[in-house]
This record gives structure tokens, sequence and C-alpha cells, in this order.
């Protein structure tokens, strides 16, 4: 059986708009979560859109705090990307509330529930073809994988959705109705039933 986190309920209240930047929100550590792919991605597409900025946010240790500032150093475009480190609850609903769209470029997962939580602020994801991502994010209707470890890719990724505007509305649009899946009520249920079959199946309860 898998259960699945749930999300914080007062995504769900947060009222989306959009602002000039893509976001990545997560742990920083740059090789499994694809924050090399990320940086060299937006240094791909960053002459074709001139106020577009990246902001990444996220704890980390000091090694891979200062792996990722070298390479935005080195990405030519570090004039736009900004490396916010570890936030607080109600600076990271800001960050989610005001981004065009969140990245989630990983190249190894888990189950991400920051890509959840997006979807529950009513933000499309970009995410990539692996396990974990692909459970957290439903390709071509809360967002859009691609195949990870590709810069390229994931550029054409962020065109796609920057391009469209419509397109990037409805996704989030749908990731927030989808997202209410892992409300914690209904997460607390699911847990319980689990535990009940368990106990029924093996004798612990009995009828009556």
């Amino acid at each position: 059986d898998c259960v699945y986190s749930g999300v914080d309920p007062r995504y769900f209240g947060l009222e989306s708009e959009e602002q000039s930047y893509l976001l990545y929100f997560g742990r920083t550590d740059v090789h499994t979560k694809g924050l090399d792919m990320l940086v060299q991605a937006f240094a791909r597409i960053a002459p074709d859109y001139p106020e577009l900025q990246l902001k990444i946010a996220g704890r980390g240790s000091l090694s891979q705090v200062e792996l990722l500032q070298r390479l935005v150093r080195e990405s030519g475009v570090a004039g736009r990307i900004e490396v916010l480190g570890e936030v607080d609850e109600e600076r990271k609903g800001e960050l989610l509330r005001k981004a065009l769209l969140v990245c989630a470029p990983s190249r190894y997962e888990g189950w991400c529930i920051a890509a959840v939580e997006a979807a529950a602020a009513g933000k499309a994801v970009l995410g990539t073809w692996i396990d974990g991502l692909k459970d957290a994010v439903r390709d071509g209707e809360t967002g859009i994988l691609v195949e990870a470890g590709h810069a390229e890719h994931l550029a054409q990724g962020m065109r796609s959705l920057l391009d469209d505007p419509s397109r990037r509305q409805v996704l989030g649009a749908s990731g927030r109705e989808w997202a209410r899946d892992f409300d914690w009520d209904r997460i607390a249920l699911a847990q319980e039933e689990v535990y009940l079959r368990a106990a029924a199946e093996n004798g612990v309860l009995q009828s009556g």
C-alpha cells in the first residue's frame, strides 16, 4: 500500500498572479535535483526573454550551495539568477503565488511534494520523466515532463510554457483541483483504511 504525503491546505488559498520569474523550490542538491541543468537551460533561453529571472530557493549543505553559486557565476546570466537559500513559510507561499511556473528538473526523486505544493498553488510544473515526478506531475494535465539530465529538453519545456500563457494557466488550474486529492483529511482516511484492512486480515478486529 502507498499513502502519499498531504499538502498544506493554505496553498489552495493563495491568489495566483504572475511575475516574470521561474521558480525552483526544494533541497539544494545540484546533481540529484538537476540544478546544473536548470541553470544551463535558463541561460539558453534568457536572451529571448530579457525580463525573465530564475529564483532558486531551499536549504542545502554549504558545499552544495557553493557549487550552485559557482555554476550561476559561470552561466553568463548571473545577474538574472537569484539563489535565495532557505526561506520561511510565508516567503515560500509568496514565491509560489507569483511565479510564472515551477521547475522540478530532478534526476532522481522519491515523491516530489514541492511539485504537489506548486500545483495546489495553481502553478504549472515543468518536471522530468522519472519515478516520483511521474506521480507528482500529470504530464499534459498539471504540467509537462521532459527527459532528465538534458538542458536543451528543459529549455524547450520552458519555452513551451512561457510562450503559451493560456496553456500555462489551464495546467495550473487543473493542478490545483488535482492536488485536492492530497488534502490531509483524505490522506488520514486512506491511512486509516490501510490499518483497518491489515488488522482485519490478521484477526485483530472481531465482528460484533
